[in-house]
């Protein structure tokens, strides 16, 4: 037997299954939502979800066609979801990003300023910022 049919054969490596992000999950449920569940797997169109409780399953199964609409929009196919209840099994926790921006310095802003195209200059002055606020 190959490798590609092992890995087809199985139903949590096959081209069947797949992963939703985390910001995608947040964005199709909601902060609240997202902080108590957590999307797990997409497999033949099912999406499984952890929740905590079957409270919690209730309130998103009574959900279930938006979530499944916005996250079509985010290229998803998923057909159906599929609660489990993980009692003491904590939904983890998502890292929180802290972004920190520099102050520009004048020169850099006067010729970021003589750039033509509005979006470039933007683009620019946020690389920088960003890229300074790392060497702090």
């Amino acid at each position: 037997m190959s490798v590609a049919n092992l890995l087809s054969a199985s139903p949590m490596l096959s081209a069947r299954s797949a992963n939703i992000a985390l910001s995608d999950w947040r964005r199709a449920v909601g902060e609240r939502l997202s902080q108590k569940t957590h999307p797990e797997r997409i497999n033949d169109g099912v999406l499984t979800v952890r929740v905590p409780s079957s409270t919690w399953a209730q309130e998103l199964s009574l959900l279930s066609d938006v979530v499944l609409e916005r996250l079509s929009a985010a290229g998803h196919r998923v057909q159906k979801l599929r609660f489990h209840v993980a009692i003491g099994r904590p939904v983890p926790d998502t890292p929180v990003t802290v972004v920190r921006r520099a102050a520009l310095p004048a020169a850099l802003l006067a010729s970021i300023s003589r750039l033509d195209d509005p979006e470039l200059r933007r683009a620019i002055a946020e690389a920088a910022s960003l890229t300074l606020a790392r060497k702090k």
